[in-house]
């Protein structure tokens, strides 16, 4: 049932990662607002995705790689996951919980943290969606916008955004 994401010569398929999550996005959040389903496989590729990127790095002795466009397309993917995923887990919490604020609220954190090039209109777009799903719970500072003007004045590199992911993926993988 579940896709199986390719990994060749040491890197997982980007192309192939991206392609499934946006299906996934598509068919059980934007069309049919089926949160249970896209929860199952948005989870089901987030597991894949973090158990990859904590055995690169470890493979690598620690060491986080350098920016180049495949690990900015990684990035750029795994913060869309991140994200999607803690929508859907949202919608079935209905973050009835302290652990389900939290787990959620550090979901876009990181997500926010991961993404390639805020200051193009692409991810511009996606971080003001992190940003209003972010300030639905909470307001950073009490201030409406902070959320998203933090992210942005970090200006994260790719290096950054890696750093950021393997912090959040190893919580996942132990």
């Amino acid at each position: 049932m579940f896709t199986q994401i390719e990994v060749k010569k040491g890197l997982i398929n980007v192309a192939q990662l991206q392609g499934k999550v946006d299906e996934l996005i598509f068919d059980y959040i934007d069309t049919s607002k089926n949160y249970g389903k896209a929860f199952k496989g948005l989870n089901n590729l987030f597991q894949q995705t973090v158990k990859f990127y904590v055995s690169y790095i470890n493979e690598h002795k620690g060491s986080i790689p350098e920016g180049n466009v495949y690990w900015t397309l990684f990035a750029d993917v795994t913060a869309r996951l991140i994200y999607f995923k803690c929508i859907s887990e949202k919608q079935l919490t209905n973050l009835q919980t302290d652990e389900d604020v939290e787990n959620t609220l550090e979901g876009y954190l990181v997500a926010a943290n991961c993404l390639p090039n805020t200051g193009s209109i692409t991810e511009r777009f996606l971080l003001d969606e992190i940003s209003e799903s972010y300030e639905e719970i909470i307001l950073l500072d009490g201030v409406k916008g902070r959320f998203k003007q933090s992210i942005i004045e970090k200006n994260n590199s790719i290096r950054n955004n890696l750093t950021h992911l393997y912090q959040y993926a190893v919580n996942f993988t132990e």
